[in-house]
């Protein structure tokens, strides 16, 4: 698996790693079971260096449907 999600407190930690061919669903499933309860944050990768363009579009799927529920997304220190 190149990608993990993990509560930390009351913040939601994503990672991913690319390629990410044919986790995208995966990853999305298991971040919509982590909002229950809304973190009070959600730490998200702004980009996927070495990643395809399927991943960078996929990664802007998933950035905008975390903004519309209005939780802040902060970008991880590399």
């Amino acid at each position: 698996m190149s990608w993990g999600t993990e509560r930390d407190g009351s913040a939601l930690r994503v990672q991913i790693q690319p390629p990410m061919a044919g986790e995208w669903e995966a990853l999305m499933d298991d971040v919509e079971k982590q909002l229950d309860p809304l973190p009070k944050a959600i730490y998200l990768p702004a980009r996927l260096p070495g990643g395809t363009q399927s991943d960078a579009d996929m990664l802007k799927i998933l950035w905008q449907s975390l903004t519309d529920l209005g939780v802040p997304i902060l970008t991880p220190r590399q």
